[in-house]
């Protein structure tokens, strides 16, 4: 009841529609306007309103004055307007759009909801308000009505309209004189083929497009599914002529236009009816008519410029002046070449004579399903023979085709590529390497890169590097960043040669790689040498040692070792041999009888400088026995820490040095009178001649015939100096009383100038050999047997004394 009140009286607008039409309409003379679909009361004002469309004759319209009385007078047609109730261009193509959309309906509730919206597109805040709705939403204000004029449709009218609304309003203004045209483009590699493209900026929908002179892929000359702006396959026909242009035209439905059908009722509302879309024709033609002539040529380029394994590969790529034969079912026809290929020691510049016969031949025929449209890569059969340059000459004569060719092209036609162009020559190199294959730590090393075989106009650019080998790396995958040692500058020849590349120093022991390089002028790769292999390796290897130590020596001797050092001594830092002298103990296996407890002595480093025989220092020995020598090798790189290049082993044959045990043996004068000199002679062996000794002899008297007995002494000698092995004769000894006379000799040395002597033997009482008989009848009595005369009398040496400082335990000072 409230609602009702509130609406009494109040003046409503009627919502009017329109209908949809393909064409500018022109003004129509008045009519009268009656109710279309929609919901309310249709006169000039009610309580509610008109809510739907008007009809003006069989056009729906819709209201576009909210405020204004319905229109149920005479209404006047203005045709289609684009300043109709001074709408702007995107009212007026949202208008349109609803109205030639939606608006030609009987139903009360679409029609209703058009109204609503083409009225609020129109006026928005007159359209929420004139019924006395105070909000802001075009929901809020349907349902301040329709809640009360159609509550079963309210809820739907709100729906639809809302929606209409957001449709309209996001379209972009519409075109007023619409435009467009047909392009045309052919193929660049088949005439023959194209495609065409309807340029119209403002279609709406499938156009219908007729072609001449080309059907569509599906084989028909027209079409009526096609979009704007989408290209579509074309193929020529009528291929017997010799050019052609393909033509089209077509017509498209344009999008909604920015205006309306324009209706105006004195003393009532204004009203828009649909405008519609538009229908534009389009047409479009070749710019230039397409050659038909068929004229095949061929670009080529070869795969790779420089070729090491002599194979000839190259890149076909086929072209035609005009279009290329197609087969009913749509195949290329097939066209053959063939390539003569040519070498020379020099590479060819463009348009030279090709030199002799030709080497090898390509041959190529098209792919049907490829034809021109895709290069093709041919490779010779065989590998080239030699170094050097090699240019293929490509051709296609008419001679050379199928029929079907042949008949399509011009009499007699061949084509022939130039010789000598860069983009079919290639060079098969002829570079390697070879370096030194023994290194010196600290000295330079070289590498020889050879090239015998061709070089490119603008000369090669050589370069090599150095790297080391690391255990547990293949040697081929060792030239790598990480181990790089050295790299040499560039290096620019332009004629076959040696070039000899000199690294500045080996910084190690080890083993080497080289890998050279090649490139030519233009910084594209020629050659690249393979990592690892024999011919680029050099080995820096450590210097070996032989050693031969003097194999025996007598007693109190100084004796030395000799090394032989055999291979690359490092021309840095520095090397040195040190010699070690072990004594071996007792019951000691010989390969553990080096420890430090039997260390003797420790020479002084000597400096090595080179191969070579280099002799220790003499060590002298203080006793008897076997003696083991260690030599070792060590380099001390300049700022680092020793490290041993070679060392001996203890125990070995040829490091063992013997120092004998000094033996005597004596032999008295047998017979003597009283009063008659007689002598003991001492024949001494394994002493050495270095050795300050002496022997004493000491005379003892007894009783002939009694056992020997030494406690009468009746002599004792001054010392006999001893200068090695040999006989050493006593001073001569005389006794004035008849008896037997024993000898005993005593050898004793002196380590030092400055030490006590030490007994190095001591004779015992009663030897054989050593007693001498002193009687009166030794000068007149008869003479001994011959046997007894001539006699040797040897001293066993049952009585030698242990050697050694350590193992002498008896010592005697001189009387």
């Amino acid at each position: 009841m409230k609602r009702a009140l509130l609406l009494f009286g109040i003046v409503l607008t009627v919502v009017c529609g329109g209908v949809i039409v393909t064409s500018w309409l022109a003004a129509s003379p008045s009519q009268a306007a009656s109710a279309g679909a929609g919901f309310g009361t249709w006169a000039p004002t009610s309580q509610y309103g008109w809510h739907g469309s008007m009809r003006v004759g069989d056009v729906h319209t819709y209201c576009i004055r909210p405020g204004l009385a319905a229109p149920t007078g005479k209404t006047t047609d203005h045709g289609v307007r684009t300043d109709a109730a001074g709408l702007t261009p995107q009212q007026l193509t949202g208008i349109n759009h609803l109205v030639s959309a939606y608006g030609q309906t009987t139903d009360p509730v679409q029609a209703a909801s058009v109204g609503w919206a083409v009225k609020a597109i129109a006026d928005w805040d007159e359209t929420l308000h004139s019924f006395g709705y105070r909000g802001d939403s075009l929901a809020g204000a349907i349902n301040w009505t329709f809640s009360a004029l159609a509550p079963k449709h309210n809820e739907r009218v709100q729906e639809l309209a809302t929606s209409y609304y957001a449709e309209a309003t996001a379209l972009a203004a519409g075109d007023t004189a619409p435009s467009g045209r047909l392009v045309f483009t052919a193929s660049q590699t088949d005439p023959l083929r194209g495609t065409v493209t309807a340029e119209v900026p403002q279609a709406d929908g499938f156009g219908t497009v007729e072609l001449s002179g080309a059907v569509f892929a599906d084989g028909s000359t027209v079409r009526s599914d096609l979009r704007a702006g989408e290209s579509y396959d074309i193929h020529v026909t009528g291929a017997a002529e010799n050019e052609i242009t393909v033509r089209g035209s077509g017509v498209f439905p344009t999008a909604a236009l920015a205006a309306v059908r324009y209706f105006t009722t004195p003393g009532g509302q204004d009203t828009a009816g649909p405008a519609g879309a538009a229908e534009i024709t389009v047409e479009g033609a070749d710019d230039a008519p397409r050659s038909l002539v068929f004229a095949p040529t061929i670009s080529t380029q070869v795969v790779d410029r420089y070729v090491h394994d002599g194979r000839f590969v190259d890149e076909v790529l086929f072209a035609a002046d005009g279009a290329w034969p197609r087969s009913d079912d749509d195949a290329y026809a097939v066209v053959h070449a063939e390539a003569d290929i040519y070498r020379s020691t020099s590479e060819p510049n463009p348009g030279d004579v090709p030199p002799g016969e030709p080497v090898a031949t390509l041959t190529l025929q098209t792919d049907p399903t490829v034809g021109p449209t895709a290069p093709y890569r041919v490779e010779a059969v065989e590998p080239l023979p030699d170094p050097g340059f090699y240019t293929a000459v490509w051709r296609i004569s008419a001679k050379s085709q199928g029929d079907e060719v042949r008949g399509r092209l011009p009499d007699g036609y061949a084509w022939e590529e130039q010789y000598g162009l860069r983009s079919q020559t290639i060079m098969v190199p002829a570079i390697s390497s070879r370096a030194q294959e023994e290194l010196t730590v600290g000295a330079p090393m070289a590498d020889d890169v050879i090239v015998d075989g061709p070089v490119p106009r603008d000369g090669l650019v050589l370069q090599t590097a150095v790297f080391r080998a690391v255990e547990g790396i293949a040697p081929e995958e060792t030239c790598t960043e990480e181990n790089l040692v050295w790299t040499s500058a560039a290096v620019s020849v332009d004629r076959p040669g040696t070039t000899t590349f000199t690294a500045p120093e080996v910084p190690d022991f080890g083993t080497y790689y080289w890998q050279e390089s090649a490139h030519d002028a233009e910084g594209t790769p020629v050659h690249v040498g393979r990592c690892g292999v024999a011919e680029e390796t050099g080995v820096a290897a450590p210097p070996t040692v032989v050693t031969a130590a003097q194999p025996t020596a007598g007693f109190g001797a100084s004796i030395i070792d000799t090394a032989t050092v055999s291979g690359r001594v490092p021309e840095t830092g520095e090397t040195v041999l040190v010699f070690r002298l072990y004594r071996a103990g007792d019951g000691a296996e010989p390969s553990s009888a080096c420890t430090e407890e039997t260390l003797v002595a420790e020479t002084t480093p000597i400096p090595v400088t080179g191969d070579g025989e280099y002799e220790s220092p003499a060590v002298a020995t203080t006793a008897s026995g076997t003696y083991y020598w260690i030599e070792e090798l060590t380099w001390t790189p300049r700022g680092g820490d020793p490290r041993t290049l070679a060392t001996g082993t203890c125990g070995i044959p040829e490091e063992t040095t013997v120092v004998e045990r000094p033996s005597v043996t004596t032999l008295a004068t047998p017979r003597a009178a009283t009063g008659e000199p007689f002598t003991d002679v001492a024949t001494v062996t394994g002493l050495d001649d270095s050795v300050d000794a002496e022997l004493v002899f000491s005379a003892f008297l007894h009783p002939t015939g009694d056992a020997a007995v030494c406690s009468d002494r009746i002599a004792e000698t001054e010392p006999v100096p001893v200068t090695g092995d040999g006989e050493y004769e006593s001073p001569a000894v005389t006794s004035d009383t008849s008896g037997t006379v024993q000898w005993i000799a005593l050898l004793q040395y002196r380590p030092s100038p400055e030490s006590d002597v030490v007994v190095i033997y001591r004779g015992e009482c009663g030897e054989e050999g050593e007693s001498t008989i002193v009687d009166d009848l030794a000068a007149t009595g008869p003479a001994l047997p011959a046997e007894r005369t001539t006699r040797i009398w040897a001293a066993a040496g049952a009585g030698l004394l242990g050697l050694g400082l350590g193992a002498l335990a008896l010592r005697t000072r001189r009387p």
